[in-house]
């Protein structure tokens, strides 16, 4: 893959449109390129960069117009970002946003794995 500089939010937008359902390296550039900017970021800044990309992951995991094998491409991946929040946790309130999304996470997965298995 060509390194062009390409827009975060156009890269969040192929990602769900699952435009590159047979590029993982777009994906794998995506959340590399979140840990870089990520690590110039204020505590507060990277906890909302990192929602951000767990929500991308999560959202293109629960649509089903995206090709399957993406999906769970996406699924594999979607626990990168929230370990990265777990280690931001710093407030209760910190604590509380990060179990509801583990939480999401389990009952949207268990939800959608069992429409890939079909």
């Amino acid at each position: 893959m060509s390194h062009y500089l390409v827009p975060f939010s156009v890269l969040e937008q192929t990602i769900q449109g699952g435009q590159c359902a047979d590029s993982p390296e777009v994906l794998y550039h995506y959340l590399n390129l979140t840990e870089e900017y990520a690590e110039r970021l204020s505590i507060t800044d990277a906890t909302l960069l990192y929602q951000r990309v767990f929500n991308v992951l999560l959202d293109t995991v629960c649509d089903t117009s995206v090709a399957t094998h993406w999906r769970q491409t996406c699924l594999d991946k979607v626990y990168l970002p929230l370990s990265h929040l777990k280690r931001l946790i710093v407030t209760y309130q910190d604590a509380k946003n990060y179990f509801k999304m583990e939480h999401n996470l389990r009952v949207l997965s268990h939800y959608f794995i069992s429409s890939f298995e079909q």
